[in-house]
């Protein structure tokens, strides 16, 4: 089997293998390129391109092509495209196979003899942990481990050979931002604490790019058609994230635009950019310094460096405002690549023998890879002294940063009124930066009954057995406290597939015809 890890990224997709402690080896898309588009077109006909194929049907078929869908992942969000359903996780998966397939083709072996260590963010909850397993599943990926993308970055540093204090980790990439605090031990990463956001990125960026161009074509007299038109549209999107990327040598850009037998030129400038994107600069401070301080309260020792990772960290902002707000040292080397070299530094290891993979967590070479829980876990209760309380609360029973694995952490919850036959459970996960138990600042997580005997009267015990994989993955089990009997749970997680849901969306991507 070959090993492989593979930066699943929100706009671009890497993936590199290890052949020996040194020496690497980038697998190469159709294009010859390092890095492939994380875009996905389906046309009426059931033909899939993926990658720089895809990208170019934005100009001419945009409803029919998927750009960030792993901001989607752990959500319930179908969408159809030639006559077939298509989930978060089969989108994914389409991407994933792409990358599978050019792999095994540089590599001449079969698609089956991969395995693959996927890097998700340090800020991925349950759901979308969940949801990237079930995409390397539909996609016929081996996946040997899910691996927080900052804990990858810091094996592609090589910083467990600067043991004595902490690195974060800021990890700025198209769609997602992770901040991450590590202690670095010899030969081992410790993360402490994370923090970020899901739903903040490049993107974002490029978004602002967007609104400034077209308050330039506003000159136009025919502005208000443009503005539907759909290949326009697309054009005045690119031109957004080429002038991005000259903005990061120069101080001035220009791009210019053929439409209709005429040019536009549209002209941006490094001091506009970084003006309309400051409170997106602002977002990232706040949360690496929520991370930095949760770091400390928990006993880590001084960050001493910070350690860029994602392509969106080349703006020059990004630096500039981190050395005038911090004082440590700025780490920048091949941002793009650094995620993906870690993953397959460590699949490699997993399949050279040099490990251990036991109850979730993952031990190479004898020296720990440790991640934390990345929001609070808890279950909604109902007042025991007024079971016609009308709000009910989360109670929170494992906190953000707590170290992962978690192994049969236990809470009682019980019956409210005699005679009752089925408890209802529900999990909820921290949706907000603050914790709240209001309801509505959570996010539904499992949903489910416990299955209770006949006849009990009102207070009757029942006992949850949780347990949090290293990778993040959530097992619970129900107890009968007085006898230490398994319970009857029928539970479900939300915002990800079950097994008959898996099995349609395999049957739904190996459907289309795959065009390269």
């Amino acid at each position: 089997m070959r090993s492989v890890g593979i930066d699943l990224g929100t706009t671009y997709s890497c993936v590199i293998s290890m052949d020996g402690a040194d020496s690497e080896e980038v697998v190469r898309n159709d294009r010859g390129a390092e890095l492939t588009p994380s875009v996905v077109h389906i046309d009426e006909s059931g033909a899939c391109s993926v990658g720089a194929e895809a990208q170019l049907r934005l100009g001419d078929d945009p409803e029919n092509v998927v750009v960030g869908v792993k901001r989607r992942m752990g959500t319930e969000f179908p969408v159809e495209y030639a006559g077939r359903s298509f989930t978060p996780e089969g989108l994914s998966a389409l991407i994933l196979r792409h990358l599978a397939e050019a792999a095994a083709e540089q590599f001449g072996i079969p698609e089956g003899e991969l395995g693959a260590v996927i890097t998700v963010p340090a800020y991925f909850g349950v759901a979308e942990k969940e949801a990237t397993c079930a995409a390397a599943e539909i996609a016929g990926l081996k996946c040997l481990h899910l691996m927080p993308e900052p804990v990858a970055a810091l094996h592609a540093y090589g910083l467990g050979d600067r043991p004595g204090g902490s690195s974060l980790v800021y990890d700025l990439g198209g769609g997602t931002f992770d901040v991450a605090v590590a202690e670095v031990t010899r030969g081992s990463h410790r993360v402490r604490a994370v923090d970020g956001e899901s739903q903040l990125g490049g993107l974002d960026w490029d978004q602002r790019i967007v609104d400034l161009l077209w308050e330039q074509l506003e000159v136009l007299d025919d502005v208000d058609e443009l503005r539907l038109d759909e290949e326009l549209i697309a054009a005045v999107d690119t031109a957004a994230e080429t002038l991005k990327r000259r903005l990061t040598g120069a101080e001035r850009a220009v791009e210019r635009l053929r439409f209709r037998g005429r040019f536009i030129s549209l002209e941006l400038t490094r001091q506009q950019f970084e003006d309309v994107t400051a409170d997106l600069v602002d977002r990232t401070l706040d949360a690496t310094e929520r991370v930095v301080a949760a770091a400390a309260r928990l006993g880590a020792p001084a960050v001493e460096h910070i350690v860029l990772v994602g392509g969106s960290t080349r703006m020059p902002m990004i630096r500039r405002r981190l050395g005038e707000h911090f004082s440590w040292e700025v780490l920048l080397t091949d941002p793009d690549r650094a995620v993906a070299r870690g993953a397959a530094m460590v699949a490699a290891q997993l399949l050279a023998g040099n490990n251990q993979v036991t109850a979730g967590s993952i031990s190479l070479s004898g020296a720990p890879i440790s991640s934390v829980l990345p929001r609070a876990l808890g279950v909604k209760l109902h007042s025991s002294g007024d079971p016609w309380r009308e709000e009910p609360y989360v109670a929170h029973f494992l906190w953000q940063n707590t170290p992962l694995p978690v192994r049969n952490h236990r809470i009682d919850i019980a019956s409210i009124v005699d005679g009752q036959q089925r408890v209802r459970v529900e999990i909820f996960e921290q949706s907000g930066v603050l914790l709240s138990d209001r309801v509505l600042d959570n996010d539904l997580l499992v949903e489910g009954e416990i299955v209770l005997s006949e006849g009990l009267p009102a207070g009757s015990p029942v006992t949850l057995d949780i347990s949090v994989g290293e990778d993040g993955m959530l097992r619970v089990t129900a107890l009968d406290p007085r006898s230490s009997e398994p319970l009857e749970l029928e539970a479900f997680m939300h915002g990800v597939l079950d097994d008959r849901e898996r099995a349609a969306q395999k049957q739904t991507v190996a459907s289309l015809r795959m065009v390269r």
